[in-house]
């Protein structure tokens, strides 16, 4: 199990909100796509300013920019939704992934058939994650999860996978947007992103959606981790020595694919 140890001075300063550079403008500017889920489909601009903590003014000048390059519209009862044209970012990751996809794909079908529980493939995409592939169980509870949904890269077994694997400019830029937003942003710390990245696989509790535990552990292709196996379930029906049997499945899984992988190139 991972053992939280946040270290709160390597943690970058949060960023002033006067700042007019241009950089913390791209982030803010992500903040107000990335605000946008399922459960927060539809905004207005009032809402969206006070979600990432703005100016109003600052949210209709962002609001417009998004929907200037087509990833924001107006819906039709009022407020802004986000467009087609970003839902196929979330495919054209998918389509990248196409060759890790099948060779996955076998594997993930086997976890679920063998553990009951939602099996998924998780790989970033800039300052997000995205399930490119997943084989949902059969129970009649179920996640929320969906293929081509955009998720926090904090939150979650798999995002921390694969935000230990960022280099540390990367994440530390990361982090400033998200201090940007949040005033109380839950992000691990340098310590267990170390120990993520030192074991090779991560689990959670209640980090995406309440009640929820999961594991993930990395996938790699030349050297590299590319993505994220994942299983994930209600924490009623995992006690404890199932969730010993599903981290060890994934684990041994993951080295299945990594295994492949080492053979084979894109």
């Amino acid at each position: 199990m991972v053992t939280r140890n946040v270290d709160i001075q390597k943690r970058p300063e949060k960023p002033s909100r006067t700042s007019g550079s241009g950089s913390e403008s791209h982030r803010r500017r992500l903040g107000v796509l990335l605000g946008f889920t399922e459960e927060f489909h539809t905004q207005t601009v009032q809402e969206i300013a006070a979600r990432v903590d703005i100016p109003v003014s600052s949210a209709y000048r962002y609001v417009s920019q998004l929907r200037e390059v087509g990833l924001l519209e107006e819906a039709e009862f009022g407020g802004y939704r986000v467009s087609l044209r970003a839902v196929e970012l979330a495919r054209a990751a998918r389509a990248g992934s196409a060759g890790i996809v099948e060779v996955t794909r076998p594997v993930l079908e086997r976890l679920t058939r063998e553990h009951g529980e939602t099996s998924l493939l998780i790989r970033r995409l800039g300052h997000a994650v995205v399930a490119v592939d997943m084989e949902e169980t059969r129970s009649s509870v179920r996640l929320a999860f969906e293929r081509g949904r955009l998720m926090p890269l904090h939150q979650g077994a798999a995002a921390r996978v694969l935000l230990a694997a960022m280099k540390p400019k990367e994440r530390a830029e990361y982090y400033a947007s998200i201090y940007s937003f949040s005033a109380k942003p839950d992000l691990p710390g340098e310590a267990e992103l170390a120990e993520i990245g030192e074991q090779g696989w991560a689990e959670s509790f209640g980090q995406i959606e309440e009640g929820i535990w999961g594991c993930a552990s990395v996938i790699r292709a030349r050297r590299q981790v590319v993505a994220a196996l994942s299983m994930a379930g209600p924490i009623y029906r995992l006690d404890a020595a199932r969730r010993d049997q599903v981290k060890a499945a994934v684990k041994e899984a993951a080295d299945e694919i990594n295994a492949h992988l080492a053979r084979i190139e894109f």
